[in-house]
């Protein structure tokens, strides 16, 4: 199995996109792969976790109804027992005061009122009497009733007032992969061209998203123009050379667009200026064991446009086109050029490039 450095581009561009508006919660390409496939169970279970709050706030609320009508109850027990003896009690007393002589029974004129008064008040209203402290709690008794009823009775609209927040954020999710669907498609193809050349044996390292900026541009005499940076898709070094690859998961209506920047073309940049960057490298000595008796070796990129859905007739000059199926065979067949202690080299340096 070949040696794999770094993630692939698309999929680093796509995390952070994500990041930027506040989606944190994916690393892998098929963590969002799953979250596309699973969108609309993921919304039932969320449905479904509401509908287990809710059950469990019905069952805590019944749990309190029958706790707090307990302790009403026993409230109102005590109360009936009080002002029952306290009934007995007057009653009792203004019977005593009948067998006071006139004397005692004037100087207790103002009290037997009062307590006839309140006599006749437990006799006509004793329930009214034994309740009447407790009308704050008869009412939360009465609310706890109607949120259980509430809930029982219209679980649907609670369940889905419960998961609306989890369910807009899912959607929020969606919309942002949709608005970045070319990273997406861009990170699979890349991301399976990756894992074919992973199969290239041991001898071999990828580099993927070998990305390179110069502090002094690399002149492209013949094209006017001056390269202050690259990136390509997958750098393949191993005994039969180096490789670039650009990988393009594009649709029949992507290939045929005029406006799309051309792959071909991008190539042939990326590899002016690698080829410029790495032999002036071996000239300047940075890169070991490309020096000999002889000279300098020369270090000539080969350029591949791997196109996994669709690809065009023509063949280009320079650039072999293959699908992801060819990619490995083809690297691995071509006839050696570098040594292995070469091939370490070259890898080391650059990967010292991009760190």
């Amino acid at each position: 199995m070949a040696r794999i450095y770094r993630q692939v581009g698309s999929l680093t561009q796509l995390i952070d996109a994500l990041e930027r508006e506040g989606i944190g919660a994916f690393r892998t390409l098929d963590e969002i792969r799953s979250f596309h496939h699973n969108y609309e169970s993921s919304l039932n279970r969320i449905r479904e976790r509401c509908r287990e709050i809710l059950r469990q706030e019905v069952a805590d609320l019944e749990s309190k109804y029958r706790e707090f009508s307990r302790r009403l109850d026993q409230k109102i027990e005590n109360r009936r027992t009080l002002l029952t003896n306290e009934l007995e009690e007057l009653t009792r007393t203004l019977a005593r005061n009948e067998r006071r002589n006139v004397l005692m029974r004037m100087f207790f004129f103002f009290r037997k009122k009062r307590l006839t008064k309140r006599k006749k008040i437990l006799e006509n209203s004793f329930e009214n009497e034994v309740e009447r402290p407790f009308r704050k709690g008869f009412a939360r008794i009465d609310s706890l009733r109607a949120e259980i009823e509430d809930r029982t009775n219209n679980a649907v609209q609670w369940i889905e007032r419960y998961s609306a927040r989890d369910r807009e954020e899912q959607k929020r999710i969606l919309s942002v992969f949709r608005r970045h669907k070319y990273l997406f498609y861009g990170a699979e193809g890349e991301e399976r061209v990756a894992r074919e050349l992973s199969r290239l044996p041991d001898t071999y390292t990828v580099i993927n998203d070998c990305s390179l900026e110069f502090s002094q541009p690399v002149y492209d005499r013949r094209n006017e123009d001056k390269i202050y940076s690259i990136q390509v898709d997958h750098v393949v070094v191993g005994p039969t050379g180096l490789y670039l690859v650009e990988t393009k998961n594009w649709s029949k209506a992507s290939v045929e667009n005029t406006e799309l920047f051309s792959p071909i073309r991008q190539l042939k940049r990326s590899n002016f200026a690698i080829f410029v960057l790495l032999n002036q490298a071996v000239e300047r000595g940075d890169i070991d064991n490309f020096s000999n008796h002889w000279g300098d070796r020369k270090i000539s990129p080969r350029k591949i446009l791997c196109l996994i859905n669709h690809r065009p007739t023509q063949e280009f000059q320079y650039v072999r086109i293959l699908s992801e199926n060819q990619i490995t065979q083809y690297v691995g067949n071509q006839r050696q050029v570098f040594s292995q202690r070469e091939v370490e080299s070259l890898a080391k340096y650059l990967l010292s490039l991009i760190a």
